[in-house]
């Protein structure tokens, strides 16, 4: 599986070093992935990171979008990449999950809401368990499978 991930957060901080670490962990499963974040300094540490391909750093979903490569599913870690998840979806028919922030109800930005209408699924801030990211992005590419092979 092949995993795209976005994260524009601008700031390094302890939600920096999850990320980090997850990747890590998810590396460590043999999970192919494709980074691109707009922090220089989260930038130059996960390219510290083997057999990771670190994009360049961007400062929008939309440049994000175009930069990301064909990924069996896209992962967008805050508000910011939403846009990104969702064009993917609409034009390239790429699944993606979102990282669950508890303020989704308080977004009422339309392009937020119709990402996560549209994400295929959630996972929960702080959850690094490595087994349950793989098993949300199983889920989420196999119910794109099923509904190209239905439609």
């Amino acid at each position: 599986m092949y995993v795209g991930h976005i994260n524009l957060a601008e700031s390094f901080n302890g939600a920096g070093e999850h990320f980090v670490g997850l990747i890590e962990a998810l590396q460590r499963r043999g999970v192919d992935q494709y980074v691109l974040v707009r922090n220089v300094a989260l930038a130059k540490r996960l390219d510290l990171i083997e057999n990771l391909t670190v994009g360049p750093v961007v400062r929008s979903a939309v440049t994000a979008y175009c930069l990301m490569p064909r990924v069996d599913v896209l992962h967008v870690h805050d508000r910011a990449s939403r846009a990104a998840g969702l064009l993917a979806t609409l034009t390239q028919s790429v699944p993606f999950v979102l990282t669950n922030d508890v303020s989704i109800d308080a977004d009422r930005s339309p392009i937020s809401q119709s990402a996560c209408r549209r994400a295929a699924g959630f996972i929960e801030p702080g959850e690094i368990d490595a087994a349950t990211h793989i098993a949300v992005y199983q889920r989420a590419a196999n119910a794109l499978k099923t509904s190209q092979a239905s439609g």
